[in-house]
């Protein structure tokens, strides 16, 4: 029950942070869901490994931040819905070039943050041995 709640928790905060950087109007091409599912995914990938591997916190944080927060946070169904409206306007560039900057900067982002949890994690490991 303890998980759920937490979930619950993030879903909330993930999804009213969601809708007001989507208020943000930049434009007719969606950069506020791509700027999301970017975020979205260094800050998934950072959390999972470095909480996982290195930091060690209570399960039911760890589902907040992830289950919850980011999956409330990002969404796929909004990302297709905005290319199924550029077919539909004819604007086919706009069609091919979001989903392609979306994958790869997701990607990007995504090492990003694994490779960042990494160097704070030795970080903090080296900071203790050279205390002790």
């Amino acid at each position: 029950m303890k998980n759920i709640v937490a979930i619950a928790i993030g879903a909330f905060f993930g999804a009213v942070c969601r809708f007001f950087i989507s208020q943000l109007s930049l434009g007719s091409f969606p950069f506020t869901t791509l700027f999301i599912n970017v975020v979205g995914s260094f800050v998934l990938c950072f959390v999972a490994e470095i909480t996982v591997e290195h930091i060690k916190i209570s399960t039911a944080l760890r589902h907040m931040i992830t289950t919850g927060f980011i999956s409330s946070f990002t969404t796929f169904s909004t990302f297709v819905l905005e290319i199924v409206r550029f077919l539909m306007k004819g604007e086919f560039t706009a069609a091919v070039i979001y989903p392609l900057l979306s994958i790869v900067l997701g990607l990007l982002a995504s090492i990003f943050g694994f490779e960042l949890a990494r160097a704070v994690s030795e970080r903090q490991q080296k900071e203790e041995y050279e205390a002790a």
